[in-house]
């Protein structure tokens, strides 16, 4: 995109409307996507940083005037700089605060809807972050009424928001205050630390101010582990130059902001991960198309969004969509994988299991939130039938070339018989030579197929009775010789049936051992992957619960038991829900278990043998 488009715009009535332009844009991309937003006071330069991040000077409307430029949350989407494969979408948002406006619950949205957005949020403001900085912050402390971790429990609500929210970064514009504290040098990051301190009340009357900023502090330490501060100088003495932001060359503003750009976007590059739904499935703009539409609907259908209803219904999307895609793959890949008609049965299984291996794949890599294994049962399914259609396939084109084959080598035997050119004497040798001619020649043809032996015995057994014909009108054998070559010709004949119901009977036991090899395979590499899932979710959690705890021992080192012990309250929550996730492991193996034997009732038996398997991957 070389220039913006607005995702989400104000409609008359105050209402927040997606754009169906921004979100057709959005589904086209099926790479994974950073987002970053920006959010702060209207007239604080937000847009020229985000025409940065885009490597442009121009894009984001950069105002000169009093009056604010961005209305609602404007999109700009390209290529990563620095990784491969992804997609940086950058949402510059509409100013909070603007009076013209007059609208603060729309700004309350618009920065609700950055948070739930973004992977990496960054708030702009300007000169200081003191009391009055934060008190304009008070939108953090906003969430808990606007955001619901999961529906029906408000209880965990708080603690879970850190798990859900993108990192924050403090850029402080138009600095001209020295980095020191207490007569020492320190760091961006350890100014905005200090200033996140809390502070205790000195009198009755500022206790409620004081109380009030320090939950504005505590909601932005406790909601975004990862926090970060870029400080800007002045970009330009010159007020022609400062107004002309998106015109005026590089070398006419000052190379130290320059130099802070250059760090800043450095930072968003390497730091900003892609956004990520059910704390480990990456968003595409795809998926990131459906959260803005569900997202931007429930806040202003019912001014509030619960995160978990919101994935919930995104991941049936994505899940119906992992189903179709993954069996879309297999049905590809077998028709350019297969030459029919295999040599043998083993060889369109193994073919078969490769694919099915790697639509697996796809399917687990797209589906999340599948809970119950509903849509994991239908993925299986589809390729139970895909699969049966294609072994179908190929016996039905080995009949078909050994058909024609049989027809090409017996041309002259036919025209002999319509002509009853074996009717005479010595005509049953004639004929039994030609047979066996034609049997020799058949063995040797490459290719035949999985039909072969079935198709050459149902061609004997129809030259049976021609056979008989033929032998009873040779006058050149004796009677005793007729009726011994009658007898064995009957024996024959039931030799033949007994050859074809074995051919098929065999090929059918061929076919359950091998499949039911490949489903151990299948079921073990799908518990595999579940434990790796398993595993990521508790080392996020972790990681979250790690970042608590060093507030809670901060808080506690200050002096604000309150707060520490709130934040031990989040500790324990996430403790039981780190626990809970291994308790689900074991849930979803037996619902996997049993999910495979009614997909496949013959797989009984090969269950039982893998969930020793499975609990060691579990457990691992």
């Amino acid at each position: 995109m070389d220039l913006p488009v607005c995702l989400i715009e104000g409609r008359t009535d105050g209402k927040l409307q997606v754009n169906a332009e921004a979100i057709g844009i959005l589904s086209r991309i099926r790479q994974p996507v950073v987002v970053v937003a920006i959010v702060g006071l209207y007239r604080t330069g937000k847009s020229y940083l985000m025409n940065k991040l885009a490597g442009s000077q121009k894009g984001f409307a950069v105002g000169s005037t009093v009056q604010a430029q961005t209305r609602g949350i404007w999109m700009r989407c390209l290529p990563h700089p620095t990784k491969e494969g992804l997609t940086l979408v950058l949402l510059d948002t509409e100013g909070l605060g603007d009076v013209e406006k007059g609208d603060k619950k729309s700004d309350t949205w618009i920065f609700c809807l950055a948070v739930l957005l973004s992977s990496a949020l960054v708030y702009n403001s300007k000169n200081v972050i003191d009391e009055y900085a934060i008190e304009k912050l008070h939108y953090v402390a906003e969430l808990a009424e606007l955001i619901k971790v999961q529906s029906g429990d408000d209880d965990i609500d708080e603690a879970e928001y850190s798990r859900h929210f993108p990192i924050f970064i403090w850029a402080l514009r138009d600095v001209m205050l020295k980095l020191e504290h207490n007569g020492k040098p320190i760091t961006e990051d350890e100014y905005l630390e200090d200033a996140m301190t809390l502070k205790k009340g000195n009198s009755q009357k500022t206790l409620e101010t004081v109380n009030k900023h320090n939950k504005y502090k505590d909601c932005i330490r406790m909601y975004f582990k990862t926090r970060k501060c870029f400080m800007f100088d002045l970009p330009s003495g010159d007020k022609n130059v400062f107004q002309n932001m998106d015109k005026v060359s590089e070398d006419q503003l000052n190379q130290d902001f320059l130099k802070n750009v250059k760090k800043f976007c450095d930072y968003i590059y390497n730091k900003a991960e892609v956004k990520c739904v059910d704390d480990i499935h990456q968003v595409t703009g795809e998926i990131l198309a459906n959260l803005v539409t569900m997202y931007t609907e429930a806040i202003c259908s019912s001014n509030a969004a619960c995160v978990e209803d919101v994935v919930t219904n995104v991941s049936v999307v994505e899940n119906t969509r992992a189903v179709e895609e993954a069996t879309q793959y297999y049905v590809e890949k077998m028709k350019e994988e297969v030459i029919f008609p295999t040599e043998t049965l083993v060889q369109i299984i193994e073919i078969s299991e490769e694919c099915e291996k790697e639509a697996l794949k796809i399917f687990m890599k797209r589906s999340f939130k599948d809970n119950k294994r509903h849509f994991l049962k239908k993925f299986m399914k589809n390729i139970d039938q895909k699969k049966s259609e294609f072994f179908e396939k190929n016996d039905a084109e080995s009949r078909k070339h050994c058909e024609k084959l049989i027809k090409k080598l017996s041309k002259d035997l036919k025209k002999s018989l319509k002509e009853d050119s074996y009717l005479r004497s010595g005509g049953y040798k004639m004929f039994t030579d030609e047979m066996e001619g034609i049997e020799e020649k058949y063995k040797n043809e490459p290719r035949k197929g999985t039909k072969a032996m079935e198709v050459f015995q149902e061609f004997k057994k129809s030259k049976t009775k021609k056979a008989i014909k033929i032998m009873k009108k040779d006058e050149a054998l004796s009677h005793q010789q007729k009726k011994l070559e009658e007898e064995k010709k009957k024996t024959e004949l039931l030799d033949v049936e007994k050859i074809m119901k074995k051919c098929i009977e065999s090929a059918e036991i061929e076919k359950k051992e091998l499949e039911k090899k490949i489903k151990e395979k299948s079921f073990k590499e799908i518990v595999k992957m579940e434990g790796n899932q398993r595993r990521l979710r508790q080392d996020k959690l972790q990681t979250v619960i790690r970042s608590m705890e060093r507030e809670r021992d901060t808080y506690n080192s200050q002096g604000f038991m309150e707060y520490g012990r709130k934040s031990q309250t989040f500790i324990d929550k996430l403790e039981k829900k780190k626990v809970a996730i291994f308790a689900v492991a074991w849930v979803v193996l037996l619902g996997l278990a049993i999910g495979v034997m009614v997909v496949r009732p013959t797989a009984a038996p090969m269950v039982a043998t893998v969930i020793a398997a499975g609990v060691g991957l579990l457990t691992g």
